[in-house]
C-alpha cells in the first residue's frame, strides 16, 4: 500500500510505459501541487473581505498570478475520500494490475476536479483598473445650481480616465437610485434619476454604492454633497467601506447663502378641560427683516390671521384660545412670506396638538331623519352627549373622528360612506380604542353593500349567510355595456369597464353553488361571456369575465333581447338582472321589453347609470322591471351596488316576521333588564367566532340580533333590528329604551383609567422616542405593567410598538416616523389597582415637523472629512484629473474556473469508462498511430508483415513463367519410381507472354495434385534443421 497519495501517483508514473500513463501520473502531480500550494486568503461572496485559508503555499506563485478557494473547508471534508477511493479501486488480481492501476488513477483525477469546483478553484490575479462610483446629493438642501455643478465635475472627471476604468453614478436624498450602470464608455448629459429629496441619507448612499461594484477593479467613492446628512449612520459604513478595500473621496458642494423664514416651534398645552382657556405659542426665525402673515388653523378652519413685520432673528408669538368639548384639537400654524425672502416652503408650517378632557362625546350618522327620531332624544335622556351628522359630513381625518368616544351608523348604506372614511373608521376602532355601534334596517349590512368593505372587518358579524339551504336558488344575469366610452378612465383612476368587472367578481362571492349565473355585454350587439351554468368554480368565472374589452356602441336592447331567449327557460324561482351602461342608446322598446320581463317571466331588473347623461329612460325601466335605479356619482360604488344587488335578489337577508328576541349571553348592555318588547323584522347575519351573541332571532336559525366583541383597542356593537317605527315599533314605545341605547353606547366607550398614564413623544435623530410614566392614584409608580402603544402615522398605517420598563413607574419604546403630520399614540395595558384589574389607556397626539433638511445650518464638510479619514480618500475640490488616478495598487481579481474543472471532469468520464472495460492491445495502438498519421511505414511493421512478405517471396522465386508467374511441381522421390497406372499427363501448354497469360490455360493431372499435397504435408513435418539443409 502506498505511503502518501504523492507516492502512489509516482509509482504509478514509473510502472507504465504508455502515452497515457505518463499522461494521467503528470496531471494528477500537477493537481495535487496545485492543491496544496493554494493562496491562503479566499474571498468572502458579500463584501469581497479576505478570510484565513487552510492552505499555505509550499513555494511561490507566480508573480501576478494565484489559485485560491472560495470554500476551502469543503475541499478540506471531501480531501478524505480519496484515500477510500484508493483502498476500494486498488487492483488485487495480478493480471489486469495494469489497467485496474490506470483507472483508478483516472477516476482520482476526475474526484480531485469535482472537489476542486466543489470548494469554488479562483484564478487570482492582479489587474490594474479602476471602479469609481460618483454618489451625488440630489436632496432639497443642494440648491437649484448645484446639479450643473456635479454634472460639470463628473464630465471633467470621466474625460481624464484611462480607457479600462469604468464609472458609474448614483443619485442620493432619502433614498438613492442609481443613475447609471458601470461602463468604460459613455457620456453623462443629464440626471434622470428622481431620489426622493425631503432629507439626505448618505449611509444608504455608501452601502448601495459598495453593492454595485465589481470585484475585478480597485474601488473608490466620489460624494458630491454638502454633507448635512439628515439620517443614517455614515461613520459605520464607511468603516465597513475601509474594511472592503474601498476609498471615499468627497467634493464639497455648499449652496449659496439665502434669506428664509421658518416656524421653529408651536406650544400647545397636552391636555386641558373643556371650556378651559390656554395658549398657543408660536415660534418664528427670520434670517432677515421682512414682511409676513400668521395663519393659525384648527380642525381645517382659519382661527387667527395676522399680519407681521419680521426683524432678523427669533420671534415668539401667543394666542389665546378655548376648548370648547372633549377630544382632540389640531393646531396649524403657517407663516406666508414674499417668495424672494423666503429660501424654503417647506419649513413654513408646523402644527400641535390638545386634548380636552371631558364628558365622553358620540357621532350619530344617520341618511334619514326617520332612523333618528327616536334614537336621538333616548340617547341624550341616558346622559349621552350626541352631535348629529350625515355621512358626508363625518370626519376625514383621525384629529375629527378623536373628538368623539362612539360612532353610531343608523341604517347607513355602504354606498354613503367612501371607502376611505371606512377605512378610517376600521383604525378609529383597532388602534385609537374608540367605540363603534352599528344600527341595522333595509339598507345596512349585506343589503346595504357592506359585503368584502372595511367595515365588514371590523363588524362582529359576517355579510354572508352561511345556510345554504336556507336560501332559494337565484338566477342572476349581469348585461354591462362594453362600449368604446366604458374604456374611459374617470376619477378613480380605472378604467369604468374594470370596475364593472371588479363588480362582478364581488357579486359572484355572495353566490351559492347552486345558485346560477350568466355574463353577457352588448355593444352593436349582444354576446354572451359566461352562458347560464351553475357557479361551481368562481375562479373559473372570474378568468372568463377579465377577458371582456372595451369598443363599439351602444345597443341596449340587443342585450336584452339576448337574455330574454335565456333566461326565461331558467328553472329557478328567482331572477334578476343587473343591467350597467352609461347611457348613449335609443331608448325604443326598452321600458316595454322589462315591463314583459318583470310581468310575464317574474324577472327583476335594475339599472345602474354612471356617466355625466346615462340617459332618462333607464329609471322607468328599472320601476317597470320592479327593481332599483342606482344614478351612480362616484364610480367606486359599483361593486357595492352590485353586491347589495345580489342579497336583494335573493330575498333572504332581510326577515320580516314578528318575534321576541331571546336572551343569548350576559353582557352589561342588557344589564338590568327583565322583559324585552317583540321585533317585527331584522337583517340576517352570521356571527364571528370570536364574537358574543347576546341576543338571538326566532328558531330554527336562531340569526344574531345583537352582538358585540373588542376588535383591537375598541370596542364594536351590532344591531341587526333598527331603531325606528319600521321594526321596533313596540321598543320605541318601550319605558327602557332609552335605558337600553345608552348601555350599549356607554359599553363601546373605552372607559380607560386616562389619570393613571401620562405619554410623551420625543424625537432624536431619526427616532421618536416614547415615554409612559404609570402612577396610581395615589401618585405611587405603577411597575411590572405590561403596555404596548399602537401609533398610526399621517398616511393611515399603523404600527405596534411593545414598551420595556426603564426605570420605577417608566416605559419606553421607539419608532422610526415615516412622514411628516399628526400621529396618534394610544398606550394600553392593565393594572392591580386594589382588588380587581384596571384596564389603562391613553390616546395622544403629537405631530413631526418638517426635515432637518429645511433648517438652514452654517456650512460644514467635517462629516465628509471624517469619511473620508477613515476610508483613505481626500478633498478632491477642484481635482477632477484626479479621480481616476491609479494610487489604489493592484487589486486581485478572481476568476472562477469551476466550470472548466467540471467540462474536463466530464471529458474524463469516457476515457475512465473505455480503460475499465476496452482491451487495447499493443497492435491496436500501433495500428491506431499509423491511421492517425496517414500512411504505413516499412520501419513501424510488425516481425509478422515482414515474415508474410517473405514466404510470398520465396513462393515467387521457385515456379516462374514469362510475366513473372511461377509454379513448382512436385518434387520426385528417391529411387526408382514406378510408373502411375493410366493415361500420362499431359504437359502444359506454353504460356505467351502479355495480358494473356494472367490466366494460364492448363490442367494438372489428379496424381499430380495429390503428390504435391503429400509434399507439402511432409515439408510441414520435417525438423528446422533438415528444411535449412535443403
Amino acid at each position: 500500500m502506498c505511503k502518501s497519495v504523492k507516492s502512489c501517483v509516482s509509482s504509478l508514473w514509473l510502472s507504465h510505459k504508455t502515452e497515457y500513463s505518463r499522461s494521467a501520473a503528470r496531471i494528477a502531480i500537477q493537481i495535487w501541487r496545485k492543491l496544496i500550494t493554494l493562496s491562503c486568503k479566499a474571498p468572502n461572496r458579500y463584501n469581497q473581505q479576505t478570510i484565513p485559508c487552510a492552505f499555505r503555499p509550499a513555494r511561490p506563485t507566480r508573480r501576478g498570478q494565484a489559485m485560491q478557494l472560495t470554500a476551502p473547508h469543503v475541499a478540506l471534508i471531501l480531501l478524505l475520500v480519496l484515500p477510500l477511493i484508493w483502498y476500494i479501486g486498488f487492483p488485487r488480481h495480478a493480471f489486469r494490475r495494469r489497467r485496474d492501476v490506470s483507472s483508478l488513477a483516472l477516476r482520482t483525477l476526475i474526484v480531485i476536479l469535482l472537489i476542486l469546483a466543489l470548494a469554488g478553484l479562483q484564478n487570482v490575479q492582479a489587474v490594474d483598473r479602476l471602479a469609481v462610483v460618483f454618489l451625488v446629493d440630489g436632496s432639497d438642501s443642494m440648491g437649484g445650481d448645484a446639479e450643473d455643478r456635479q454634472l460639470e465635475f463628473i464630465r471633467s472627471a470621466i474625460a481624464a480616465k484611462q480607457p479600462d476604468d469604468e464609472w458609474a453614478a448614483l443619485l442620493f436624498g432619502d433614498n438613492a437610485v442609481p443613475e447609471t450602470d458601470f461602463s468604460p464608455v459613455g457620456e453623462i448629459e443629464d440626471f434622470s434619476a428622481i431620489p426622493q429629496t425631503t432629507g439626505t441619507d448618505i449611509a444608504n448612499a455608501i452601502q448601495t454604492a459598495l453593492s454595485m461594484f465589481p470585484a475585478d477593479a480597485s474601488r473608490r467613492v466620489v460624494v458630491l454633497s454638502d454633507g448635512q446628512a439628515t439620517q443614517g449612520d455614515a461613520i459605520a459604513r464607511a468603516q465597513r467601506a475601509a474594511v472592503s478595500g474601498v476609498e471615499i473621496s468627497y467634493v464639497p458642494m455648499f449652496r449659496a447663502p439665502a434669506p428664509d423664514v421658518r416656524i421653529t416651534a408651536i406650544d400647545a398645552p397636552g391636555r386641558v378641560a373643556e371650556n378651559q382657556s390656554f395658549d398657543i405659542s408660536v415660534g418664528i426665525e427670520a434670517e432677515s427683516a421682512t414682511p409676513a402673515t400668521l395663519l393659525i388653523f384648527s380642525g381645517g378652519r382659519l382661527i387667527h390671521e395676522e399680519a407681521l413685520q419680521l426683524q432678523a432673528g427669533a420671534t415668539r408669538y401667543s394666542l389665546t384660545q378655548a376648548g370648547e368639548k372633549s377630544g382632540f384639537l389640531d393646531f396649524t400654524a403657517q407663516i406666508v412670506v414674499p417668495g424672494e425672502n423666503d429660501n424654503f416652503n417647506q419649513n413654513n408650517q408646523l402644527g400641535a396638538f390638545s386634548q380636552v378632557i371631558g364628558p365622553a362625546r358620540a357621532l350619530l350618522v344617520s341618511v334619514d331623519e326617520s332612523e333618528t327620531q327616536f334614537l336621538l332624544p333616548a340617547l341624550r335622556q341616558a346622559g349621552i352627549l350626541v352631535d348629529l351628522s350625515d355621512p358626508e359630513d363625518l370626519p376625514v381625518n383621525m384629529a375629527g373622528l378623536a373628538h368623539y368616544k362612539s360612532v353610531i351608523l343608523a341604517n347607513v348604506p355602504a354606498a354613503a360612506l367612501s371607502r376611505a372614511q371606512m377605512t378610517l373608521l376600521d383604525q378609529y376602532v383597532s388602534d385609537i380604542g374608540g367605540g363603534l355601534v352599528m344600527i341595522g334596517g333595509p339598507q345596512s349590512y349585506a343589503p346595504g353593500g357592506y359585503y368584502q368593505t372595511p367595515l365588514e372587518r371590523t363588524l362582529p358579524v359576517e355579510m354572508q349567510i352561511k345556510d345554504q339551504k336556507r336560501l332559494p336558488q337565484l338566477t342572476i344575469a349581469y348585461l354591462i355595456d362594453r362600449s368604446g366610452s366604458m374604456g374611459q378612465i374617470g376619477r378613480s383612476g380605472v378604467p369604468n369597464l374594470e370596475l364593472a368587472k371588479r363588480a362582478i367578481v364581488l357579486s359572484l362571492g355572495l353566490l351559492q353553488a347552486s345558485d346560477r349565473v350568466a355574463i353577457g355585454t352588448f355593444d352593436t350587439g349582444g354576446a354572451w361571456v359566461v352562458p347560464f351554468q351553475r357557479v361551481n368554480d368562481a375562479q373559473v368565472l372570474t378568468a372568463m369575465t377579465n377577458t371582456i374589452r372595451s369598443g363599439g356602441g351602444t345597443d341596449i336592447l340587443a342585450g336584452l333581447r339576448l337574455v330574454e331567449r335565456d333566461i326565461i327557460q331558467e328553472p329557478s324561482q328567482l331572477k334578476h338582472l343587473i343591467l350597467l351602461t352609461d347611457g348613449g342608446a335609443s331608448p325604443r322598446g326598452l321600458v316595454e321589453l322589462s315591463e314583459r320581463l318583470y310581468s310575464q317571466h317574474d324577472v327583476t331588473l335594475s339599472a345602474i347609470a354612471i356617466g355625466r347623461s346615462p340617459g332618462a329612460f333607464l329609471q322607468p325601466m328599472a320601476e317597470a322591471g320592479g327593481g332599483n335605479y342606482y344614478a351612480v356619482a362616484d364610480v367606486e360604488q359599483i361593486p357595492l351596488i352590485f353586491a347589495q344587488e345580489t342579497v336583494l335578489a335573493s330575498r333572504s337577508y332581510i326577515v320580516e316576521e314578528t318575534f321576541t328576541p331571546r336572551v343569548s349571553g350576559s353582557s352589561a348592555i342588557i344589564d338590568g333588564i327583565a322583559a324585552l318588547p317583540p321585533l317585527r323584522g331584522y337583517v340576517a347575519a352570521t356571527p364571528k367566532i370570536a364574537a358574543q351573541r347576546i341576543l338571538s332571532g326566532p328558531e330554527p336559525y336562531a340569526d344574531p340580533i345583537l352582538a358585540a366583541w373588542q376588535y383591537g383597542l375598541g370596542r364594536v356593537v351590532a344591531w341587526t333590528a333598527d331603531a325606528s317605527a319600521r321594526w321596533a315599533n313596540e321598543w320605541v314605545a318601550w319605558p327602557d329604551f332609552s335605558r337600553f341605547w345608552g348601555q350599549a353606547v356607554a359599553w363601546s366607550i373605552n372607559a380607560g383609567a386616562n389619570k393613571n398614564l401620562e405619554t410623551r413623544v420625543l424625537l432624536q435623530n431619526d427616532r421618536a422616542r416614547i415615554v409612559v410614566d404609570a402612577r396610581d392614584d395615589d401618585g405611587q409608580f405603577l411597575n411590572g405593567l405590561s403596555l404596548s402603544s399602537a401609533v398610526l402615522n399621517p398616511a393611515g398605517d399603523s404600527l405596534r410598538v411593545p414598551l420595556q420598563q426603564t426605570a420605577p413607574g417608566r416605559y419606553e419604546s421607539s419608532f422610526t416616523p415615516q412622514n411628516e403630520g399628526a400621529y396618534f399614540l394610544t398606550v394600553s395595558g392593565a393594572a392591580q389597582l386594589g382588588e380587581d384589574e384596571t384596564p389603562l389607556s391613553d390616546l395622544n397626539g403629537w405631530v413631526m415637523s418638517y426635515s432637518p433638511e429645511y433648517i438652514p445650518r452654517p456650512h460644514d464638510d467635517r462629516l465628509l472629512a471624517d469619511i473620508a479619514d477613515i476610508t483613505g480618500g481626500r478633498n478632491l475640490a477642484d481635482q477632477p484629473d484626479a479621480v481616476f488616478s491609479h494610487d489604489l495598487g493592484e487589486r486581485q481579481a478572481a476568476t472562477d474556473i469551476w466550470q472548466s474543472l467540471i467540462l474536463l471532469a466530464l471529458l474524463l468520464l469516457p476515457l475512465d469508462i473505455a480503460i475499465r472495460r476496452l482491451i487495447i492491445t499493443r497492435s491496436d495502438l500501433i495500428r491506431l498511430r499509423a491511421f492517425l498519421g496517414g500512411r504505413a511505414s516499412d520501419q513501424t511493421r510488425s516481425q509478422q508483415m515482414q515474415a508474410l512478405f517473405s514466404a510470398r517471396g520465396r513462393s515467387r522465386a521457385t515456379t516462374r513463367y514469362d510475366d513473372g508467374f511461377s509454379f513448382r511441381p512436385p518434387r520426385p522421390p528417391a529411387g526408382p519410381v514406378a510408373p502411375p497406372a493410366g493415361p500420362a499427363v499431359a504437359r502444359p501448354p506454353k504460356i505467351t507472354k502479355g495480358r494473356d497469360a494472367l490466366e494460364p490455360e492448363f490442367k494438372l493431372h489428379d496424381e499430380v495434385v495429390v503428390n504435391l499435397g503429400d509434399q507439402l504435408l511432409k515439408r510441414r513435418r520435417r525438423r528446422p534443421e533438415e528444411q535449412d539443409d535443403e
